[in-house]
């Protein structure tokens, strides 16, 4: 969020061409300082919820900033939702016209009642970019399997993609056809067996948790998550939104190959950003995973956040904001 320091009185309004007052929330802190009061007004910018239908279902979109700014698609990971981006969104709206979608059975999308394809989340993000986008190349940012999707989509339609960013979203560990049994097995024994979402006892137990995924989160991201990521029931206890069929395993072997090759289709520039803290080098011992996903593109940056982990928008998100506004300004 944009707040202005509190070394001396001011007004940080920041409100950028064709947005209305009524997309704010103004709010006056009141701060002491040698004795003097000295009033401090900042903006948030509130997200606007839309429903799109798409492929069948129901999806939710939020939005931040002006329809006519540059249009930045951001597409969240397993497990999490569009509203997550919330806080990152505070330093993006001001320059741009963020759009956020839940993928289908995340957050406050529609469920798929017949379980869940991959390519499909293409299919959904490609119905966001048609409806928001106004026939503009936009920014696509995906973090972790959002990454994947996006780095699918950019190769598949490359002329919609100005460009690209992977935050943590550099593909799966290369499968062999021998582990295709073994995954088959699995999906037919989870097939026999119901699944069932996490229920949290109270909201200190949710945001407990989400404080393990993300320990540099501050409090006011976390309070924010936990309304998003879950919701209250009677007896006090948190139930996650997401699908809990979101769970059962792909039968269908992850084959890197064709991801690779959708990434050397991308016409985008690219940014691959990851986490100082992270572990997703581990998942990939084999290989320099940066190294070999950036040679993949014809014209690839690298980044490192430092002071995060995998959940980089949480914990960073003015960080990753000025690295994703410094890409799009300084990138062909």
């Amino acid at each position: 969020m944009s707040i202005c320091g509190s070394a001396a009185p001011c007004r940080v309004f920041g409100i950028s061409r064709g947005i209305r007052a009524r997309d704010f929330d103004l709010f006056n802190s009141v701060l002491l300082s040698a004795g003097t009061s000295r009033t401090i007004h900042y903006v948030i910018y509130q997200p606007r919820l839309d429903t799109l239908s798409a492929n069948g279902l129901t999806l939710a979109v939020r939005t931040w900033g002006a329809p006519s700014s540059r249009p930045i698609v951001l597409i969240h990971g397993w497990g999490d939702t569009g509203a997550t981006f919330h806080h990152l969104a505070q330093d993006l709206a001001p320059q741009t016209y963020v759009i956020a979608p839940d993928l289908r059975g995340f957050g406050d999308s529609e469920r798929a009642p017949h379980g869940y394809w991959f390519p499909d989340y293409l299919a959904d993000v490609d119905a966001v970019v048609v409806n928001y986008a106004n026939a503009r190349p936009v920014v696509l940012v995906g973090h972790s399997m959002g990454g994947n999707v996006a780095g699918l989509y950019a190769g598949a339609l490359a002329d919609r993609i100005s460009h690209l960013v992977l935050l943590e979203g550099f593909g799966l560990p290369p499968t062999t056809p021998d582990q295709a049994p073994g995954r088959y097995a699995r999906w037919l024994n989870e097939a026999q067996s119901p699944l069932e979402i996490r229920d949290f006892l109270s909201r200190a137990a949710l945001i407990a948790h989400l404080k393990r995924l993300a320990p540099r989160a501050t409090n006011d991201v976390l309070e924010w998550v936990a309304t998003q990521w879950a919701t209250p029931r009677a007896d006090g206890s948190w139930r996650l939104k997401m699908d809990p069929a979101h769970k059962r395993s792909n039968p269908v072997l992850y084959r890197r190959e064709e991801a690779i090759a959708c990434w050397r289709a991308t016409k985008a520039s690219v940014l691959l950003v990851a986490a100082a803290d992270s572990d997703f080098r581990k998942r990939f011992p084999r290989f320099d995973v940066l190294a070999e996903v950036a040679a993949s593109f014809r014209h690839a940056r690298e980044a490192i956040v430092e002071g995060a982990g995998h959940m980089l928008h949480w914990e960073q998100p003015r960080e990753l904001a000025k690295l994703l506004l410094d890409f799009v300004r300084t990138a062909p």
